[in-house]
């Protein structure tokens, strides 16, 4: 198998039976699945606050699998890699149920890289290797430059780090004519240099580096182009445990929803949504306001609408942020839906959510264009509540 920054992708898996949280598996009774690019594919079966992990060709009746290359998932595990970032540009998938991949984020203490000594040879790699992932393209706007790095001694090599088009590679050859260049004698005291253990003016003054071309561009440019290069023996401690205390938070306060949003409310009570509408210029709020957003007159008139409508927008969520209060994520997908009820128009939209089931067949109204015509679904024992709708679904 591969190493990325000295580790192995079995690793990550041969060490989270002894990382493993009993307390972080309560309720979980699932498989997961890790299929890893040019490495192999595990299992994790989690059941009854325990855990097992297997190296198997087969993932069926998992819940949701993951999937990456070895570089990716060990990056992520290892702090190298933004795990955000790589689920974003596409670098790390989950198939399946993703909320309840989420949870796999509990179950495990972190990944803490065993510490060792590093080689120059171990550092230059490292450092080469990090250039991308440190690279800030933001501020690279106009930038069309070349770093050439010529290192001498037994670990050195050659590298070129090209920026054009806020875009950054890396070679491991010098080619073309660089912009600036960057000679020394001995990789190692490269090494020194960027590990902040020797400065710059004494190595040249003793002869022992150089610059070539355009200095300004590796002075002044670089380290805005460039996060500082962190040491990986650095801070290498034993992560601790944090000390968590779950509880739900509960103040003893009444809060008024007020003659306008009352009225509402109590409306849904009885299946009926109400609108209010400005004296002044006629238009309709919903949900209700005590003021016309346009003319800012007080809006005590109320006009029924919907209970159908059309869809206007729809945004397809997969991935729930925890609910503030209890804690628990919302299952995903899911689609929220701003539906414009008969009776309104503009952007008069009440926001709710669409039936599981019938995301995919949503078809969104633009202009003139009809959006998929929806109803309410009604919970049996309403309270009033904006929850006295369970969801909308598509009105056949």
């Amino acid at each position: 198998m591969a190493e990325y920054w000295g580790i192995k992708v079995e690793d990550i898996f041969n060490t989270m039976k002894e990382r493993f949280r009993p307390e972080g598996a309560k309720d979980v009774d699932a498989f997961f699945g890790y299929d890893i690019q040019n490495e192999g594919k595990w299992k994790l079966t989690v059941k009854n606050d325990e855990m097992k992990i297997e190296k198997t060709d087969d993932l069926s009746g998992c819940v949701s699998t993951m999937k990456a290359d070895g570089e990716t998932f060990v990056g992520v595990n290892t702090g190298k890699v933004d795990a955000t970032n790589a689920f974003m540009s596409g670098k790390v998938k989950v198939e399946g149920d993703i909320g309840a991949f989420g949870k796999t984020g509990k179950l495990f203490r972190k990944f803490v890289i065993a510490k060792k000594e590093m080689t120059t040879k171990d550092y230059l790699t490292d450092m080469f290797a990090t250039i991308v992932p440190r690279f800030k393209a933001k501020e690279s706007e106009g930038i069309d430059a070349s770093f050439a790095f010529d290192l001498g001694g037994a670990d050195g090599g050659k590298w070129t780090v090209f920026v054009k088009d806020k875009v950054c590679t890396v070679t491991t050859t010098i080619e073309g004519k660089p912009t600036v260049t960057l000679e020394f004698n001995e990789a190692k005291d490269y090494v020194d240099f960027i590990l902040g253990k020797i400065d710059a003016q004494s190595i040249l003054a003793a002869g022992k580096a150089a610059a070539k071309g355009d200095i300004n561009m590796m002075a002044s440019k670089w380290p805005i182009l460039f996060e500082k290069y962190k040491d990986p023996m650095a801070g290498n401690v034993q992560e601790q445990e944090l000390l968590v205390l779950k509880k739900t938070i509960s103040v003893n306060q009444k809060f008024s929803t007020g003659p306008i949003m009352g009225k509402f409310l109590k409306g849904l009570k009885d299946k009926k949504i109400y609108a209010n509408k400005c004296p002044k210029c006629g238009r309709l709020q919903l949900p209700p306001r005590e003021v016309c957003a346009e003319c800012h007159v007080r809006a005590a008139d109320f006009v029924e609408v919907g209970p159908e409508g059309e869809v206007r927008y729809m945004d397809i969520v997969y991935y729930a942020m925890p609910d503030p209060l209890t804690g628990v994520a919302r299952e995903t997908p899911y689609g929220s839906i701003f539906v414009l009820l008969d009776g309104c128009t503009g952007n008069e939209t009440l926001t709710h959510f669409i039936r599981k089931d019938q995301i995919q067949k949503i078809q969104l109204g633009w202009n003139e264009k009809k959006g998929t015509r929806v109803r309410p679904v009604w919970e049996k024992n309403r309270i009033a509540d904006i929850w006295d709708i369970k969801y909308f679904e598509i009105d056949e």
